[in-house]
């Protein structure tokens, strides 16, 4: 009997403690977001404060974004790379952030989800209206030269392929290969982008779908890029854009001048208003010479305008 009941008193308590723990993990107030290690998502964990103020609660959650996460699989957003040189709670409840230059180093995709951590974290709080990213004291801005300003968690997504209420439409320039493949033909284009990708991933994802994705191109014009290569990283700093693609970019396309491949990209991203030269390179190594061609490849690209075939 004492047995039996000792049982009992055992499953009741394991259930309390159970339910207790259960409860604890649903209903935590806030989470402190971090990113995944695939650098594709974002990752909650429930976080408990101790500080009450909206101040306080910035000054906390910024503490713990700068803080390893519990988890294996997530990584602080961006906190390896960069560091916060100074932030402000202003009076009207915007929050300014003032990282150090390490903030150019991160990579297009993986900065905009460590952007994306800090905004939707600190915008959890009452009072918080935004928060705006300044770089060495300058704000930090877009891929055309405008500052982001401030930004609030609705202008981002969760991931890196998701759809989001921000978007830019701006008017940018293509180059793809005449009908004899020897020639680039700039094609003026409107694309759109958003918090997700960066508009050079965007011109480079839209040059490998080629020229008949494009309403009203000239039919004749010929995709540059063969079909199968993968954008691994996109990088831009002191105005080189550094390009790192999958070894499929080292492959001929058929019918198309390898010079024409190659500056199809270089032209696309060098007439962006924040990038003079591209540098490539292929899974992360530099290579000497562009796949079986001899066209140097290891230094960075300007753009070649002696390619580009004039309009008739």
């Amino acid at each position: 009997m004492k047995k039996s009941l000792t049982v009992i008193l055992i499953c009741i308590l394991f259930t309390i403690v159970f339910s207790a723990c259960k409860k604890n993990v649903e209903n935590y107030e806030y989470n402190i977001i971090y990113v995944d290690k695939s650098m594709k998502q974002l990752v909650y964990q429930g976080y408990t404060p101790k500080e009450t103020s909206a101040g306080g609660l910035v000054d906390e959650f910024i503490n713990m974004l700068k803080t390893e996460p519990k988890s294996q699989d997530a990584i602080t957003p961006g906190f390896n790379e960069t560091d916060i040189i100074d932030y402000e709670y202003t009076s009207d409840g915007y929050v300014i952030i003032n990282f150090n230059s390490g903030y150019y180093t991160l990579a297009s995709v993986y900065e905009t989800l460590c952007r994306a951590a800090i905004v939707k974290t600190l915008c959890q709080i009452e009072g918080v209206q935004g928060v705006e990213f300044y770089v060495d004291g300058a704000p930090y801005k877009n891929a055309l030269g405008e500052p982001y300003g401030y930004m609030t968690a609705e202008l981002f997504v969760d991931n890196t392929s998701g759809e989001t209420t921000y978007k830019q439409t701006i008017s940018t320039n293509l180059y793809f290969a005449s009908s004899s493949g020897k020639r680039l033909v700039k094609v003026p284009a409107n694309v759109s982008f958003d918090g997700t990708i960066s508009i050079e991933q965007l011109i480079i994802q839209q040059l490998i779908k080629g020229p008949q994705s494009i309403k009203g191109v000239n039919k004749s014009l010929i995709t540059t890029i063969p079909e199968k290569t993968q954008i691994n990283q996109i990088t831009v700093r002191e105005q080189i854009c550094y390009v790192d693609l999958s070894w499929e970019f080292l492959s001929n396309v058929e019918g198309v001048n390898r010079e024409v491949t190659l500056y199809s990209v270089v032209n696309s991203l060098a007439d962006l208003p924040d990038i003079s030269k591209v540098q490539f390179s292929i899974d992360g190594e530099t290579m000497e010479y562009f796949g079986d061609s001899d066209i140097v490849f290891d230094v960075p690209l300007e753009r070649n305008l002696e390619l580009i075939k004039e309009e008739n």
